[in-house]
């Protein structure tokens, strides 16, 4: 597998639900019905975000991850498509606004009745995201669009050579914590075409 940019791992990675395999990236799970009981978060929770319900906890932590790919995607396009130095330079820090706001969101979040191998998976990849964009700056300082297309292909490069190995890990580790939340709960895993347009726009070749 080629690997690209921080953000887009996630989105091929394939997690295991009964049986089933769905891309984790811009999932959303639903309770089995006969297990709601099983699947409410019974333990307190003291100044920090609580989530009753096991389905509602894995899209906490998906939705979030899915904000800030949906924002990458945007700023990419807007790289590629736009004349305007101040669009790509009004997309960069939407994209930094959206990264942190995630961010604080999952360190916030209370445990799942003890469970916290999800939560900080995630908050490992978040992190990471937030420390990749700063490749991203320079294309925000090019005067034109063919400089900054010209700019993102070697930073597309770089990100190939240099981050791969350290996403990848987290990638496995965020991949393993929530295929391992879905089937303690018996979540339903559904996939959403968010991988499909990741795919088109950022997947090296």
């Amino acid at each position: 597998m080629n690997y690209f940019l921080s953000i887009i791992i996630i989105g091929f990675l394939l997690i295991s639900c009964e049986s089933k395999k769905e891309k984790s990236l811009g999932s959303k799970a639903s309770e089995d019905t006969s297990a709601v009981e099983t699947t409410v978060n019974k333990e307190p929770c003291v100044g920090g975000i609580y989530v009753k319900h096991a389905h509602a906890y894995n899209n906490f932590i998906i939705e979030n991850q899915g904000y800030i790919l949906e924002e990458n995607i945007r700023f990419i396009k807007t790289v590629k498509e736009s004349d305007s130095k101040e669009n790509v330079a009004e997309a960069y820090k939407s994209l930094e606004t959206q990264t942190k706001r995630s961010l604080d969101s999952l360190e916030k979040l209370c445990s799942f009745n003890g469970n916290v191998e999800f939560k900080n998976a995630s908050i490992e990849l978040f992190k990471f995201y937030k420390t990749a964009w700063s490749d991203y700056k320079e294309l925000v300082k090019n005067e034109t669009k063919a400089k900054r297309i010209k700019a993102f292909d070697k930073i597309k490069i770089r990100f190939n050579d240099i981050h791969s190995i350290q996403e990848k890990k987290l990638e496995e580790n965020f991949s393993e914590a929530h295929t391992n939340f879905v089937n303690e709960y018996r979540l339903h895993v559904r996939s959403t075409p968010l991988h499909k347009e990741l795919d088109s726009i950022m997947y090296v070749k």
